[in-house]
Parts: structure tokens; C-alpha cells; sequence
């Protein structure tokens, strides 16, 4: 195997283990059992178990998944380029 192709491969695992880990472990923001508009702190749980008076923060979810894979793309792009 090529090293141009190893490294894409590892470029590749390590995008999809790092986008795994966002998706798996969201995070959560727990807010205030009165007011729903106070968020006291937030929290990284497993999605079956989520802490009393929380929502999902999609964007903490998204944004950083959508980060990953544009990196992962640019440098899938520069690595296996011919020169």
C-alpha cells in the first residue's frame, strides 16, 4: 500500500471516530425545572440517558460534525492529488 493511500485511510478513521464521538455523546443542556429559558449548565451524556430537564443542543452536535468533515474533505483532497 501506498503512503498516499495510509494516510487517506487514517485520514478516514480518525474523522469518522472523531464525528462518532459528537453523535454518540451529545451534549445536553440542562436547564432550570421552572424556567425552561434558563440553562444552568451543560453536560455530555449517552442519548438513552439523558438528565432531567434537558434538550439536545443540535447545533453542538452539528456544527462540530459539519467542521469535521470539511477538514477531512480538504485533506482528503490534498493528499490524494497527483502532482
Amino acid at each position: 500500500m501506498s503512503r498516499r493511500a495510509l494516510y487517506a485511510m487514517l485520514l478516514v478513521v480518525l474523522s469518522v471516530v472523531s464525528t462518532a464521538y459528537f453523535v454518540t455523546f451529545p451534549l445536553w443542556q440542562i436547564e432550570h425545572p421552572g424556567d425552561a429559558s434558563l440553562i444552568l449548565r451543560s453536560e455530555r451524556h449517552l442519548l438513552w440517558q439523558p438528565p432531567q430537564h434537558a434538550h439536545i443542543d443540535l447545533a453542538a452536535i452539528g456544527i462540530p460534525v459539519l467542521a469535521i468533515l470539511i477538514v477531512a474533505a480538504a485533506l482528503l483532497v490534498v493528499a490524494l492529488r497527483n502532482d
